[in-house]
């Protein structure tokens, strides 16, 4: 298989003639070992040693809370080095033959990331980003994929000083509509699509090509646009650059996370329409502002933990799931209040005499009171907190300033986000109101972030039905019966 055909870093290894020259924290010497990705698409190194191997790892107590920064070196006969970062063994089993006498051990460890270099390597030309979770359907993509396969076969039967050549050659060709060229943040940018018997094991497969060499920051901050503007979250599983004539010039592959598969099984609601004609339509032009704009105010709005929050909302039980989208709103809100100081008070009297003043006047007052001291304390400790804007206020005030409203659906949901938090059970037969909760709040984060960005001109309302397209600063209409 070529290298760019899928992501290769396990088969790599344990076809690699590798051998362990630093056992880290396993048990060594190791006789044989193999790398494999878990159903949760997690690395895993299972190594095989004699049953007396020992271990040169620090042992430590349970439940102690720490970052893992073991690891294990390989190379092979022809000097190539691979080093496995993050290793945490995890299962260690003996079994015995009595036949022979003799015993093995063999043990299991979790692997972060896999990378390895080859040395004296050509100039980097391409980077390719191996994916999972990134569907051909239902997208309507706007490129193609087009694939074309050659075998050439010959045999040859000698029969003494005479002898015969038998030629086959076949050839085939395809082409699927599962790919977009973008350009971001000045990258060139190839995003694909790709069928699963093109990467064994795995079930959404895809990946994005890059020419050159991005470092990881960027291509995390593309990755995690792109996820946004498909509402599918992509797993990262590593990637590979590869030289002007595509041969390997370094790899890595990574333990993925997927919040325990939860985004595999996502509905994928797109919060822009990215095609007028398809609802599930990739308009090259729509689909490169949206990923600009949010890749121009990454930092300002701290996009990772943006992201992070809204990912595990859409992925939370229903009972929960409104405290984390009200979570994710409020982060969005404040990160976008603290890109304009001057605009929004979070302090209902500014001016710092005045506040002495009245605290002075406070404490004698609490002072004064024939109460406990502990009672007096109390009340102390709650006079700083008077000073604050009321978070309802704070809101409404970065609401009128995106020019969003609210509809009155809206603000019922957004009043009612945190009775799960505070251990309010739901009232029998509210289920529907739950769900559609959040259904509200989740195309109001959608709204505000689009429109912080300037990443479209509409949203798609996933909670009247139909899905209707919206301006932005259109609110969800009320239930009508």
């Amino acid at each position: 298989m070529a290298p760019w055909e899928y992501e290769f870093a396990p088969s790599f290894i344990n076809g690699g003639h590798f051998h362990v020259t630093d056992p880290g924290p396993l048990h060594a010497p190791i006789l044989d070992f193999s790398i494999r990705r878990d159903e949760d698409l997690e690395l895993v190194l299972e190594t095989q040693a004699p049953s007396d191997a020992k271990s040169a790892a620090i042992e430590r107590s349970s439940g102690t809370i720490r970052i893992t920064t073991e690891w294990v070196e390989l190379e092979n006969a022809g000097g190539l080095k691979a080093k496995l970062s993050g290793v945490v063994p995890f299962s260690k089993r003996i079994y015995d033959n009595y036949e022979t006498g003799e015993g093995k051990l063999v043990e299991k460890a979790r692997i972060h990331e896999l990378e390895v270099t080859i040395p004296e390597a050509v100039q980097p030309a391409y980077t390719i980003e191996w994916l999972e979770n990134l569907p051909i359907e239902p997208f309507v993509w706007p490129g193609f994929v087009k694939t074309k396969t050659e075998t050439k076969k010959t045999r040859t039967i000698e029969l003494g000083d005479e002898g015969l050549t038998l030629l086959s050659e076949e050839s085939g060709q395809s082409s699927t509509r599962a790919a977009a060229k973008i350009v971001v943040a000045g990258a060139e940018v190839y995003v694909c699509a790709l069928h699963r018997e093109d990467s064994k094991g795995f079930i959404k497969p895809g990946c994005i090509v890059y020419r050159g060499k991005p470092d990881d920051d960027f291509r995390k901050k593309l990755r995690l646009a792109l996820s946004f503007a498909l509402n599918v979250y992509l797993v990262e599983l590593g990637s590979a650059v590869l030289s002007e004539d595509w041969h390997i010039v370094s790899f890595k592959a990574r333990s993925a996370y997927s919040i325990d598969r939860k985004v595999f099984g996502l509905p994928v609601l797109m919060p822009a329409p990215l095609d007028p004609r398809f609802v599930h339509g990739l308009d090259r032009v729509r689909l490169t502002r949206l990923m600009n704009a949010i890749v121009d105010k990454y930092e300002l709005l701290d996009f990772p933990d943006l992201s992070w929050a809204y990912w595990h909302a859409l992925c939370a039980a229903p009972h929960i799931a409104s405290v984390h989208f009200g979570a994710a709103i409020e982060l969005l809100l404040r990160q976008y209040a603290a890109t304009k100081p001057d605009r929004f008070r979070r302090k209902i009297v500014d001016g710092a005499s005045i506040w002495d003043r009245f605290s002075a006047q406070v404490s004698e007052a609490v002072a004064a009171l024939e109460i406990s001291q502990e009672k007096k304390d109390a009340i102390q400790k709650n006079v700083g907190g008077l000073n604050r804007v009321h978070q309802r206020d704070f809101i409404d005030s970065v609401l009128k300033d995106l020019g969003i409203a609210l509809g009155p659906d809206e603000i019922r949901a957004w009043q009612r986000r945190n009775e799960a938090a505070h251990g309010i059970a739901m009232e029998a037969g509210a289920e529907l109101d739950v769900i559609r909760d959040i259904k509200l709040l989740k195309v109001m984060f959608h709204r505000m972030l689009l429109r912080i960005v300037n990443g479209a001109d509409d949203y798609t309302d996933y909670v009247t039905p139909g899905f209707p397209i919206r301006k932005l600063a259109e609110p969800v209409p009320p239930l009508t019966a």
